[in-house]
């Protein structure tokens, strides 16, 4: 809401977080309501007037921050509004800078620290959420793994379907077999059977899931509810290397579904044979 100003005309400006919004009931839209901050004084004695104790300068909100927790509870203020407010004309307690897409972020990071020596520490922005970045790590292992186990279930389905196809073609088989076809042939055949059909039931799921993902980028179906942040839909990045993990999982546990089915078909061959 409002607008990200710190500093126009000449005239000292605020930002606070959604958070200090509610508590404090700010209406960033009323030019009359500011913001008296309070910092204690150093070394200030005790005084029968309170307020002595305290340095308190007034300033105007203009814009509130909806973008994620750790933002909720700030108020940011411009560098010599805050310097005058805790008596540090000098302090420093960092620096944020900011990167244009596609840099590489740790040839930057390495020469801010040979300039910066080894009293001061730089971070990125997976190292300044480092514990955040490893929860979504995590939550997106174990669904990976979830569906993985779900997937592996699903193998007895193609198992069963097509040992019921060994069945049903028990007649063909014995003919094929007659006819001058080996085992190896027959069980190509079935494997290449349950491969085929694991492969365009994955690159169908593959499709679906991948125009979801764009449609989702662009029209934002699944909503994330009333949170206050600055997006209401749920984000979507797509990554390749994804992808390439779900097909070569699906892959794997295909190629073991239809070698089993088709080591089935070739057995009691000469038994097949000698029926018909």
């Amino acid at each position: 809401k409002g607008s990200f100003t710190l500093w126009d005309k000449g005239e000292e400006f605020a930002v606070i977080g959604s958070a200090v919004e509610r508590y404090l009931s700010v209406n960033v839209k009323d030019p009359l309501h500011s913001l008296d901050i309070y910092s204690p004084k150093k070394g200030a004695q005790s005084s029968v007037n309170p307020t002595e104790e305290f340095n308190i300068r007034s300033i105007y909100p203009v814009g509130i921050i909806q973008s994620q927790q750790e933002l909720d509870n700030l108020v940011i203020v411009p560098l010599r509004f805050a310097r005058s407010l805790l008596n540090e004309e000098k302090a420093v307690s960092y620096v944020e800078l900011n990167y244009k897409a596609g840099s590489e972020v740790k040839k930057i990071q390495g020469d801010l620290l040979k300039v910066l020596g080894k009293k001061f520490v730089v971070k990125n922005r997976g190292q300044q959420n480092e514990l955040l970045y490893k929860i979504l790590y995590t939550e997106k292992l174990a669904i990976f793994l979830i569906l993985t186990f779900v997937l592996i279930i699903a193998i007895f389905n193609i198992i069963g379907s097509l040992t019921m196809l060994v069945i049903d073609k028990r007649k063909d088989i014995a003919i094929l077999s007659s006819l001058g076809a080996n085992s190896r042939l027959i069980r190509g055949i079935f494997f290449s059977e349950g491969m085929m059909i694991s492969i365009i039931g994955c690159l169908a799921g593959l499709t679906f899931g991948y125009l979801f993902c764009i449609l989702q980028q662009k029209y934002g179906f699944v909503k994330m509810g009333d949170f206050n942040l600055i997006t209401d839909s749920y984000p979507i990045t797509l990554k390749w290397h994804d992808f390439v993990n779900v097909l070569g999982t699906v892959l794997f546990v295909s190629f073991l579904a239809s070698f089993i089915s088709s080591r089935l078909s070739v057995k009691h061959l000469q038994k097949l044979r000698d029926d018909l």
